[in-house]
């Protein structure tokens, strides 16, 4: 009863208590001296939301004694007027059609009468229902005149006391936020604001927060620090911290849940998602990724959904709009595995550029010979060249770029072997953040470039981490991501054969891709069951767009979703592993759009 008297006959307020379980019938005449208006009104909200019949019309008939007691104008045509609108409603037939005129501001049925009713209540008459003189709203209130000692509980930031408030709350606009008296909250310009502050709403949630000013567009920055448990199957294992940054819009705006597959680097940059939605973003930490934890024996895929799902549950009564989960590369392959332990946490999964792999997955080595010719046989003679002829002024020349650029040392691995690793990934790592045309161009030609040249064009795409590959710095970051590479992951096998027949590099030659896992740490035994059953899901699952690009190399473990189930893909041309929602052609921008408000249920803006 309460979403009819909102808006229209406030009267009815305390008739929520009439309702009950379906209990109650229509009852034709109420008892003697009840309008027949009302009468019938109750009758329809027996049928339409469920009131019982006589509790309905004694709390009616109370109200309206009371309100004519006061012997008032407004009074007396506020009832005039409410039970002209009970007569009005109450021949509205269709429960929709009647249940849409006691919620809108703008009905379509009853209009006239619902407007007289409203013009009643704005100079104060939800006194009347209790037997009070109304008071119009002073000249200085900035709210809906409806709130003003509506019965509706304590309205802050109008500009004036609402009696409501029983001398508590908060007058002044933009006001309330964090008042325990406030029931309703309104900013300087009379919007409807939350009354608890996005920080309080956090910390109550869990989190340490930090609020990190605002964005270009207004949108409020958060930095989150949540103590997540060690063990999720053990509430006493211990915790440790996860660091998360939120883009906060509204607690009404969908949710973008980002894992970026490795610890927290994106911070408060904007995905592309997240513009589309207009919505919320919130970057999740990577447990180990970070430098926190150290029993590696609680870093599974599960525990880290786990993670993912302990942030939702926290989350989801705040920002109750759609969620949606995305990733980048093996941040997508963590989407995927959040949705396969968690289904109904977000309504969609995005995953971009994410491979699904085996462990020294042949179908890698077949990627080269995709790509444009020409360019690749370049890249090879380069290769060959740092390895081969020019090494002597190649390999010192790049270490020390290593050391002053990036500050990088080696004691982990050999500055030669990292340097063979380096020159293993070239083209691979080419491919993967270049390759277009014009970078192909721009290639040196190893036959009649000098070192300083061929230096430059190497180092410029192996440096591309911002940490030399195999450095110590490399293999600090990345040394989680090689633990689970090796744990359940799998990784790709690189054309390595010929040149170790040439005898350019060493047979036994750790890359850059399997790497090495943490110091201190023992290698996992590889768990093939889990790779397997994640793969299948990625198959056969619901609710994921997977994007993937045709010279991006890791898109050699692309995954093509079963026909019939509900996931999908996209391919984005001549594209690489940076693709982005605008990489997509305008068509597939539509169709991966259509997706998305089908699975979330709203119409993007």
């Amino acid at each position: 009863m309460k979403s009819l008297v909102r808006l229209v006959p406030l009267l009815l307020l305390s008739l929520a208590s009439g309702c009950s379980d379906g209990g109650g019938t229509g009852g034709g005449e109420g008892e003697a001296g009840t309008p027949a208006e009302l009468v019938a009104l109750c009758e329809r909200l027996v049928i339409c939301q469920g009131f019982e019949q006589k509790a309905c019309e004694a709390e009616g008939v109370a109200g309206i004694k009371a309100a004519l007691g006061v012997k008032h104008d407004v009074c007396d045509a506020l009832i005039e007027a409410d039970l002209a609108m009970y007569g009005c409603l109450a021949q509205v037939e269709d429960c929709e059609t009647f249940n849409m005129a006691t919620q809108v501001a703008d009905p379509q049925v009853c209009a006239a009468e619902i407007a007289a009713d409203i013009a009643q209540l704005s100079l104060g008459g939800f006194a009347c229902y209790s037997g009070e003189t109304p008071v119009p709203p002073p000249p200085e209130w900035t709210c809906n005149a409806l709130r003003f000692n509506g019965s509706d509980g304590c309205d802050c930031g109008c500009g004036a006391p609402d009696p409501d408030c029983d001398g508590a709350g908060s007058a002044a606009p933009g006001t309330g936020v964090d008042n325990a008296a406030c029931d309703a909250c309104f900013d300087v310009d009379g919007k409807a604001q939350s009354c608890i502050s996005v920080t309080a709403a956090l910390e109550a949630a869990g989190f340490i927060v930090s609020p990190a000013g605002k964005s270009d567009d207004g949108a409020e920055l958060y930095d989150l620090t949540l103590l997540q448990v060690n063990d999720h199957q053990d509430a006493m294992s211990g915790t440790h911290e996860q660091y998360l940054t939120l883009i906060h819009r509204g607690f009404d705006r969908p949710v973008n849940l980002i894992s970026t597959g490795y610890s927290n680097y994106l911070g408060f940059d904007e995905d592309e998602l997240t513009t589309l939605l207009k919505g919320n973003q919130l970057v999740l930490d990577k447990r180990f990724h970070n430098g926190n934890g150290d029993d590696f024996s609680h870093f599974t895929r599960k525990q880290v959904a786990d993670d993912a799902h302990d942030v939702v549950v926290r989350l989801h009564d705040l920002y109750k709009s759609a969620w949606i989960g995305s990733g980048f590369s093996n941040g997508g392959v963590d989407m995927v595995s959040f949705r396969q332990h968690y289904p109904n946490d977000v309504e969609a999964t995005v995953a971009f550029g994410a491979p699904f792999m085996v462990p020294e997955d042949a179908r890698f080595l077949s990627f080269f010979d995709t790509v444009d010719a020409t360019c690749q046989d370049r890249l090879e003679a380069i290769q060959r060249a740092v390895l081969g002829a020019q090494r002597t002024a190649v390999e010192p020349a790049v270490q020390a770029l290593a050391a002053d650029e990036l500050g990088d040392t080696f004691t982990r691995v050999e500055p030669a072997r990292a340097f063979e690793a380096a020159a293993l990934s070239y083209p691979w790592l080419f491919w993967q953040y270049f390759g277009t045309p014009d970078d192909c161009a721009g290639l040196p030609d190893p036959m009649t470039a000098t070192a300083e040249n061929l230096t430059s064009a190497f180092f410029s795409v192996t440096s591309i981490f911002g940490t030399y590959p195999m450095s110590d710095g490399y293999l600090s970051f990345f040394g989680a991501y090689f633990y689970e590479v090796q744990q359940s992951s799998g990784w790709p096998a690189l054309p390595r054969a010929e040149l170790v027949a040439e005898g350019l590099i060493p047979a036994d030659l750790v890359d850059m891709e399997r790497g090495l896992v943490p110091e201190g740490v023992t290698a996992p035994v590889f768990d093939a069951a889990e790779n397997s059953s994640l793969e299948e899901f990625a198959r056969l699952g619901d609710g994921v767009a997977f994007v993937y690009s045709d010279q991006d190399p890791w898109a050699a473990g692309a995954v093509t979703p079963a026909a019939g189930s509900g996931n999908i893909r996209f391919n984005v041309t001549n594209g690489n592993h940076s693709a982005t929602f605008s990489s997509l052609s305008a068509p597939d921008q539509a169709a991966l759009s259509a997706f998305l408000e089908e699975k979330l249920g709203i119409d993007l803006p």
